[in-house]
């Protein structure tokens, strides 16, 4: 399959699942925030999961780079948290569940 944009070779379903399978058990909680957002926000072990997820992602790009966007922009989000005011804190976990649900697998292509 050929994507409209730029011509280039769309990425195939196969390839998009076996990433996602692979990502959700490297950086589970942090993909799944319905049961992130149960846990403390800030703590050492919260970071270190961020900085692993970041890591990975850099070493393991999503086939699809809409996918994979999307995963940094809730990674980012994440970091913010960890300073983040009340107020803030909302805004970011409206972003982490938009970009959660773009990213979950019901929505990947199979």
């Amino acid at each position: 399959m050929v994507s409209k944009r730029a011509g280039l070779e769309a990425p195939s379903t196969e390839a998009i699942s076996r990433w996602y399978a692979k990502a959700s058990s490297v950086w589970g909680p942090l993909m799944f925030p319905e049961t992130r957002f149960r846990t403390p926000w800030i703590d050492d072990e919260f970071a270190m999961t961020i900085q692993n997820a970041r890591q990975w992602l850099r070493a393991n790009p999503c086939p699809d780079p809409e996918i994979g966007r999307r995963c940094l922009a809730m990674l980012d989000a994440y970091a913010e948290m960890t300073t983040a005011t009340v107020g803030r804190l909302m805004e970011l976990r409206n972003d982490i569940l938009e970009n959660a649900i773009a990213v979950d697998r019901r929505n990947v292509p199979r």
